[in-house]
């Protein structure tokens, strides 16, 4: 099968590339390498890189027939949304639109989105299901929410199958510790191993649904291969189901760095910033026959041992 990858050379495309690759799939990774980077993509027979930005591909960019395209380019940060909303609207949303005109001029039968779980705000009724309220807190997750409804409805009106992940928050290797875009794992290994104090915005109390980019690749490989009636649409979750606070993740990551003595600040929560999250995940393990493979402390542990964050 032929698949269209986009930000496929950033931190969760460059993985799902190389899922796609290793399961025999042909692969063209569509990237204009703002936040992707070239060196995360292998060298391969069956993968082709076209630097273009996703606004403005072309049906005629892409000669051979295509199964079905995982959307994940975007600026995925909520402050970066709040701080330049415009930008945002354009990489998030517009580009969503651009994905699914090219879903109707070439007859791709299957879209895979990359939602969030900032779609839901802050809600106190956990673990958070698919038909809970949604209401974001930022133009990231107003952009994300939006951009599933185009899906849903275009997917009504042209034919193609749409699936959005609500992607909870995913770390792993690949993910920059000193880009706004990064995961708070990833920023707290960073200082850890430097020595340098780590910020914590709130009081620590705040939990997280923790889950690894290997599992998250996983569940848009199974996505994109899944039989799911065309014209129709599914939204799920994506998390592993356990939260995790940051204090509790300081204490995780302790154990790797026992020479680290500096000091934990406290700030004020950042604004679009929720307090808990945890998924539900009955809905994706039940339709998309999906369960998370790794824990935090599991993924944090092979990360760490491995040498393999950048």
């Amino acid at each position: 099968m032929h698949f269209i990858v986009t930000g496929g050379a950033g931190f969760i495309g460059s993985h799902l590339t190389e899922q796609l690759l290793s399961e025999g799939h042909h692969v063209t990774v569509v990237d204009n390498l703002t936040t992707g980077r070239l060196q995360n993509l292998p060298q391969h027979p069956r993968l082709r890189f076209l630097k273009k930005d996703i606004l403005i591909c072309q049906p005629e960019d892409f000669t051979e027939k295509v199964d079905g395209i995982a959307h994940l380019a975007a600026i995925s940060s909520v402050t970066e949304s709040l701080h330049r909303p415009l930008e945002a609207h354009h990489n998030n949303l517009s580009a969503t639109l651009a994905v699914i005109q090219l879903c109707q001029a070439l007859g791709i039968p299957k879209l895979v989105f990359a939602s969030s779980a900032s779609v839901y705000g802050n809600l106190t009724q956990l673990p958070i299901s698919e038909d809970q309220k949604t209401s974001p807190l930022s133009p990231y997750g107003l952009q994300k929410l939006v951009s599933e409804q185009y899906g849903s409805l275009f997917a009504k009106q042209v034919g193609f199958s749409f699936v959005g992940l609500r992607i909870f928050n995913v770390f792993g290797p690949r993910q920059v510790p000193d880009s706004t875009y990064s995961g708070v794992i990833s920023r707290f290994v960073d200082m850890m191993q430097r020595g340098l104090p780590i910020t914590i915005y709130g009081d620590g109390t705040q939990t997280r649904d923790f889950i690894y980019v290997k599992d998250v690749v996983r569940a848009f490989s199974q996505a994109l291969k899944a039989n799911i009636t065309p014209g129709s649409s599914l939204i799920c979750n994506l998390g592993t189901g356990k939260p995790t606070s940051l204090l509790q993740l300081v204490d995780i990551l302790k154990k790797y760095f026992p020479q680290w003595r500096a000091e934990i600040n406290f700030a004020a929560p950042r604004l679009g910033d929720i307090q808990h999250s945890q998924a539900d995940i009955s809905k994706i393990s039940l339709c998309l026959d999906f369960q998370a493979e790794w824990s935090a402390e599991s993924a944090i542990n092979g990360l760490i041992a491995s040498s393999i964050i950048q």
